[in-house]
Formats: structure tokens, sequence, C-alpha cells
């Protein structure tokens, strides 16, 4: 498994993340790679999502029951 952390941010990055990224969204530092999960222990996780917009978007995808019968 690959992982990557921001040492000055104190921030690790899925694997899926550091697939693409090279620098750090947050301050602009070089990824470290890291030889073990201990080595970033105690990191927050960089998730680079809004939570807020996560809900709504699971609401708009939700089917509609009362919809009126088709009219053809």
């Amino acid at each position: 498994m690959t992982r990557v952390s921001c040492p000055s941010c104190r921030l690790r990055f899925t694997s899926a993340a550091a697939a693409f990224l090279t620098t750090c969204p947050v301050c602009g530092d070089e990824l470290q790679p890291v030889a073990s999960a201990e080595a970033i222990l105690g990191y927050r996780l960089f998730e680079p999502f809004e939570t807020e917009s996560l809900p709504m978007a699971g609401e708009v995808a939700l089917p509609i029951d009362d919809l009126p019968p088709d009219r053809s």
C-alpha cells in the first residue's frame, strides 16, 4: 500500500489520492512517502470533499415515489 503524508500539515492521504497528488493541496510542499502506518499515527486524513454537499447528492439521487402516472 502506498502511503504518503505532509509532515508540515500533519495530513495523511489515501492510496487513491497518492496516485494523483505530488504536492500537498494545503501548503504546496512535496508529499513524503511513509514506510509504515505507525509513522503517521495521529495525522488527519485529507478529505477533499465538503461533507455538507454529500447528503444533498444522495438525497437528489433517491427516487420520487409520488410521481403522477404516465398519461400517454
